[in-house]
């Protein structure tokens, strides 16, 4: 009797026909972030714009759900996507996770023949299986690369980058973050994040976040974005800084006119690195939200999921080793859906 594995490999479609099947879900995401510089005589207002790739994974209610990657969209002041037949449309975050480097957008215009990709399963990958990328790179969209699963990894700097890791030889640069990976039966397996390289090109150490990763931190335990950035600090990196919690959410970044008002959430503004990562200390420690404790993200999740618009957040944190009380309201558009089975 053949193998599973032996069975697939025999039965795998050409790629030609797999990226033909798969092409129309993957989407060219643009952002453009407001910039502003002043000096004795002048102030310089702009608009940069930024290129990246995401990939539409489910459609419901007339509207679309895009996985891409955080560091695409996360500065983000404008988002818009963009499908291979010329079709844009403007779309908002309503999750995110920098600890894992993934995010989801609604976008709420479709084309008329938009089709989302499935969801593979990235734990049965094994090395040496057929791999292949959709994306931008350098801006060239809907540019095809293909090879292989390289390994599996498990990152050991544990509460700051993505747990679980998938490595590639699959050629991935700048303007391929956030677009799918896909295996041989067509299905999302990786979402692009980053590339390990001196010369700033793919030089086949390239890395995704798995889509096991990507289901549960989007779908089953997704956190509403509120234009706070933060980052899980699992109990080791806390012990790093004698904080006196096992772990929490540590507050970077705040957005300004997002959902937390003024006197809201305190953003870091101490530039460190831990483990090798940039991280921004000072900020709020948030150690409960709703009554839940931070140390189980499942937990906490679970205490979000059931919120609608206009109920309200309660946060605990501690900011400069005390603790305070931060309340936030719920927008409207935030409900995260459920991926089908």
């Amino acid at each position: 009797m053949l193998s599973l594995s032996l069975l697939l490999a025999l039965t795998a479609a050409p790629l030609d026909e797999l990226v033909a099947r798969v092409d129309a879900a993957v989407v060219t995401v643009r952002v453009g972030i407001r910039y502003q510089s002043e000096s004795d005589t002048q102030a310089v207002v702009g608009l940069s714009i930024g290129t990246g790739s995401g990939v539409l994974v489910l459609l419901q209610g007339g509207s679309g759900y895009v996985v891409t990657a955080a560091h695409v969209v996360e500065e983000a002041d404008a988002i818009q996507v963009f499908w291979r037949d010329g079709f844009k449309a403007d779309a908002t975050i309503i999750s995110l996770s920098r600890t894992e480097d993934l995010a989801l957008l609604k976008v709420g215009a479709l084309p008329e023949k938009a089709v989302a990709a499935r969801l593979g399963d990235s734990e049965a990958l094994r090395p040496g299986q057929r791999l292949f990328a959709i994306g931008a790179p350098y801006g060239l969209e809907h540019s095809t690369t293909a090879g292989i699963v390289s390994a599996l990894r498990t990152n050991t700097a544990r509460g700051l980058t993505p747990r679980r890791l998938l490595q590639t030889d699959v050629a991935i640069n700048q303007g391929n973050s956030g677009g799918p990976l896909f295996n041989e039966a067509g299905e999302v397996v990786g979402i692009a994040s980053f590339i390990l390289s001196r010369s700033g090109g793919s030089v086949g150490l390239n890395f995704a976040v798995p889509s096991n990763t990507v289901r549960l931190r989007l779908f089953e335990q997704p956190l509403p974005w509120l234009g706070v950035s933060v980052r899980h600090i699992a109990r080791d990196v806390a012990e790093v800084f004698n904080w006196p919690v096992e772990s929490g959410f540590l507050v970077e970044k705040v957005r300004p006119g997002s959902a937390p008002p003024e006197g809201g959430h305190k953003a870091g503004g101490v530039e460190s690195t831990v483990g090798g990562n940039e991280v921004l200390l000072g900020g709020d420690l948030i150690v409960q939200v709703n009554g839940v404790d931070t140390g189980s993200t499942e937990k906490v999740a679970q205490a979000l999921r059931g919120l609608k618009a206009g109920e309200v957040i309660h946060y605990r944190v501690l900011r400069g080793g005390r603790p305070a009380a931060v309340d936030v309201t719920i927008p409207d558009g935030l409900t995260i859906p459920r991926l089908p089975k």
